[in-house]
C-alpha cells in the first residue's frame, strides 16, 4: 500500500514538475513578446508627446511651428545611430526616420509619413532623433571649411553604411568685396555627406537602397499651410518609396534642417 501511494505520489510530482516546466517555457515567449509590445507601445506614445508638446510654440520671427495630432498608434520606434548602424551590418530590412520635433520640415511631413506607413503595412519605423549627433561645419579665417562642432561616431559610421544614396553637405559662402567695390558671393565644398532632416531611409538586406524626404516641390516653406492637395502629394511620395519593401521579401534650402 505503501508502495503504491509512493508511486502516485511520484507520478503527481512528475506531472506537475511536467507541468510547471511547459508554463514557463510559454510563460517566457509570451512575456518577451508582451515586452516588445509594451516597448513599442511606449515609444509610440513618446513620439507623439515628444512632436505634440512644440504645437503652436513660438519658432521665432513671429512663426510657431506647425500643430500636430499624432496617433498613439504610429510606428516609431526610438533607436540611435550605434543601433542602425548594427543592424545594417546584421545585413536586416528595416525603415529609419531621420528627424528632430523642432524641425519644421520634419513637422511637416510626419502625418502623411504615418498614413502612408499605415497604408502599406509599415509597422516599424526606427527613429533616429539626428539634431545633436551630427557634425557641423564653417570657414576659417582662409575660407577653407573645418569642423566646428564633431558628430559622433556612430553619425560618421552612418554616412560610410549610407554613402552611397545620400546627399552631399552642400557649400558654405562667404562675401568678399572686389577692388572695384563690387560685393561678390562664393561657394566652398565641404567634401562630406550629410543626413539631412527629415530623411527616410529603406535598407534591404543592409543596403541603404533608397531615401525620401517628403518634401515635394510645392512645399516652399516648412511653415506654409498644407492644404489637401500639397498633403496627398507628400503622402505619395512615401508610397512610391515603401513600393521598395513591399515589391521585396519583406531648413530653407529644401533639403531639410
Amino acid at each position: 500500500m505503501n508502495t503504491t501511494k509512493r508511486a502516485i505520489a511520484f507520478v503527481i510530482i512528475l506531472f506537475l514538475i511536467v507541468a510547471v516546466g511547459i508554463i514557463y517555457i510559454f510563460s517566457e515567449l509570451y512575456t518577451e513578446s508582451e515586452i516588445d509590445d509594451a516597448k513599442n507601445n511606449e515609444d509610440a506614445i513618446k513620439f507623439k508627446e515628444e512632436y505634440e508638446k512644440l504645437n503652436d510654440v513660438s519658432a521665432g520671427e513671429d512663426k510657431k511651428y506647425r500643430s500636430l495630432e499624432i496617433s498613439d498608434e504610429n510606428p516609431f520606434i526610438y533607436s540611435t545611430e550605434e543601433d542602425i548602424v548594427k543592424r545594417i551590418d546584421d545585413k536586416e530590412t528595416f525603415v529609419v526616420y531621420f528627424g528632430f520635433s523642432d524641425c519644421p520640415w520634419c513637422r511637416s511631413v510626419i502625418n502623411p509619413l504615418i498614413e502612408s506607413a499605415t497604408k502599406n503595412d509599415i509597422e516599424k519605423i526606427y527613429y533616429v532623433d539626428i539634431k545633436s549627433i551630427r557634425d557641423t561645419y564653417v570657414l576659417d579665417d582662409k575660407h577653407s571649411p573645418i569642423r566646428s562642432i564633431e558628430g559622433t561616431k556612430g553619425y560618421y559610421d552612418l554616412l560610410d553604411r549610407m554613402n552611397n544614396i545620400l546627399d552631399d553637405y552642400g557649400d558654405l559662402t562667404y562675401t568678399y568685396t572686389t577692388k572695384k567695390k563690387k560685393t561678390k558671393t562664393k561657394s566652398v565644398k565641404v567634401e562630406e555627406k550629410r543626413i539631412y532632416a527629415p530623411t527616410v531611409v529603406i535598407v534591404k538586406d543592409g543596403v541603404a537602397t533608397i531615401k525620401e524626404t517628403g518634401i515635394v516641390e510645392e512645399l516652399t516653406d516648412p511653415y506654409m499651410d498644407i492644404n489637401n492637395e500639397l498633403y496627398d502629394a507628400i503622402k505619395a511620395k512615401f508610397d512610391e518609396t515603401f513600393k521598395v519593401l513591399k515589391n521585396s521579401a519583406t531648413c530653407s534650402d529644401g533639403k531639410g534642417c
